[in-house]
């Protein structure tokens, strides 16, 4: 027997009563969870809900217009009970009260395997992105010792027949609290689409989707425009390196533009902006976790750093205007703050993304005060000026957008957050625009030494950092990145701004080793990645591990035997 045409019955009684049935349904994928900050998988596993994740239920509870509910289905892991919990108080302060509320596990997250907490950009990154989806919502072996698709089709499906179906034909009105892949799947089937063709919806935590709004929007979504979008974030690499070629490409030819510093403000702007809407600030007070931040390491990268290369190379060479115009550019670079693009990096390799977030926060408020004091030192020119605008680059550049951000994410969290997620790739794009431009300012004769120099301190920062780095830590791959990148986008505008020529032409040359390195990143991250601890892990998601291996224990069995 045809399974949907048993859910729907015989096609004979017409589309118009099959849309009056589901008119009455509400699906709800349970607000942001401990994992979905962290960019990893959760699948079975109980990682409850962020303050985030309330906000975005209590946003979509305040905002609900589907009247009242007779029936409400819940997930029994507990960011799905939280979100339920959250809006049926909504409801309740308007005397909505649900005639009964079940807690189905049918309902449950899939089980994910070997998946289960990896990062979702690191599996896409080291399967491909066709191969991920394909063991998402088909079959494929790069993902192994979980649920099959076919028992997770089958239990949502014998949901959907034994429950949901006749529930909504009664004409009862059904809220389902669930996640993102039984929702995506429950309507795959509801519009009677082949499972195997399914792809990634995107569906944005929290968000009301009513029966009638579910064609819609799965029509909305493009397969093809999604897994471009992720290629461009899982390849920001490649395509940050290509957009320094084509500068450089431009440059030669003489056809380039070269864009005033405004624009690239703007740019850069957009770009961090576009980052810091994808980080949740969810505990300010982190700022005085020791865990989270190194005073040793921050110490030593910022402040100690560029004055023994400032102090030894005014030791070791001869003074004069060209030889201090050098140093002070490569001192000048080093006591750069940590990169906005830091946290893009961290999200795809597997980082907790929320210490790099404040390394980058008081890093930029110490290379403030360095950089003063080292313009001063090498006795450059108008050094109040040039202090003032660094600061106010410094603000314009990272605190105006992050807290911008911030702002959108409080005031509007479930759309902030799906907003972030679909343009991920936006931000990306427009440092490639940034790159492009800022080759049209450089002196291809600079190459040697500038070139050499900028790739040499390229290498020693990478080697620097992860010699440095809290090995065994959860926090290792966060102070990696948060020590080797520098924001040569900030040095650029300042250089660009004060007319520090020196400095322009080697934080220009310093784009090609910042991103065509990323193979070495690979192999030097691989050290802290191995050394993460799981246990810590779940820790600090706040998942209990007896309650993990027990709810990942029941999804494992066949179906059958965890309905009968």
């Amino acid at each position: 027997m045809d399974t949907l045409r048993f859910v729907w019955g015989d096609r004979r009684q017409g589309e118009r009563r099959k849309k009056d049935v589901w008119q009455n349904l509400y699906l709800v994928r349970h607000g942001e969870s401990t994992a979905n900050e962290v960019n990893r998988f959760a699948g079975a596993i109980d990682a409850p809900l962020t303050d985030l994740g309330r906000a975005q239920a209590d946003r979509a509870g305040g905002r609900w217009k589907g009247g009242d509910i007779d029936l409400v289905y819940v997930s029994p892991l507990s960011r799905a009970r939280q979100t339920a919990e959250i809006i049926l108080n909504h409801l309740a302060a308007r005397s909505i009260e649900p005639k009964q509320i079940k807690v189905d596990p049918r309902i449950s997250e899939r089980y994910f395997g070997s998946f289960t907490l990896k990062n979702k950009t690191g599996l896409q990154k080291q399967f491909g992105l066709r191969n991920y989806e394909t063991a998402l919502y088909n079959h494929d072996a790069s993902l192994h010792g979980g649920e099959t698709f076919e028992d997770f089709r089958d239990r949502v499906l014998t949901f959907l027949k034994e429950e949901l179906y006749p529930a909504v034909c009664a004409g009862e009105k059904v809220l389902v609290v669930a996640h993102k892949y039984v929702i995506e799947l429950l309507s795959r089937l509801i519009l009677r689409l082949p499972e195997a063709d399914g792809f990634d919806l995107r569906l944005p935590n929290a968000r009301i989707l009513s029966g009638e709004e579910i064609g819609q929007y799965v029509q909305a979504e493009s397969r093809h425009g999604n897994w471009v979008r992720d290629w461009v974030v899982v390849r920001h690499s490649m395509i940050l390196s290509a957009a320094a070629v084509l500068g450089l490409a431009l440059n030669a030819l003489g056809i380039g533009w070269n864009a005033p510093p405004g624009v690239l403000m703007a740019l850069l702007m957009l770009a961090t902006a576009m980052s810091l809407a994808r980080i949740s600030l969810r505990n300010p007070s982190a700022l005085a976790d020791r865990r989270l931040l190194s005073r040793s390491q921050l110490i030593q990268r910022f402040l100690l750093l560029p004055w023994v290369v400032a102090l030894a190379g005014t030791w070791l060479w001869p003074s004069g205007p060209d030889i201090s115009e050098n140093l002070a550019a490569v001192t000048l670079l080093l006591a750069a703050p940590t990169a906005v693009t830091a946290t893009i990096l961290s999200r795809s390799a597997g980082g907790m993304i929320l210490p790099t977030v404040f390394v980058i926060l008081l890093s930029t408020a110490m290379s403030a005060a360095n950089t003063i004091a080292l313009l001063a030192w090498f006795d450059m020119s108008e050094v109040a000026s040039q202090a003032f605008v660094f600061i106010g680059l410094s603000v314009s550049t990272l605190l105006a957008p992050m807290l911008f951000a911030h702002f959108m994410r409080r005031r509007h969290p479930i759309f902030t957050a799906k907003f972030a997620e679909d343009h991920g790739a936006t931000a990306v794009l427009a440092l490639a625009l940034f790159v492009v431009m800022a080759f049209q300012s450089l002196d291809l004769e600079t190459l040697y030494p500038m070139g050499l120099v900028a790739l040499a301190i390229g290498i020693l920062l990478r080697l620097y950092a992860v010699r440095i780095a809290r090995h065994g830590s959860l926090y290792g791959l966060d102070d990696y990145f948060s020590l080797s990148y520098p924001n040569i986008f900030l040095v650029i505008l300042l250089a660009k701004l004060v007319g520090n020529e020196a400095a322009l032409q080697l934080a220009t040359w310093f784009l090609v080793p910042m991103f065509v390195l990323a193979p070495l990143d690979d192999r030097l991250i691989l050290r802290l990645q191995k050394a993460q601890s799981v246990f810590k892990l779940r820790r600090y998601l706040r998942i209990h591990h007896e309650e993990a291996e027990a709810t990942t224990a029941d999804a494992t069995k066949p179906t059958a035997a965890r309905h009968h």
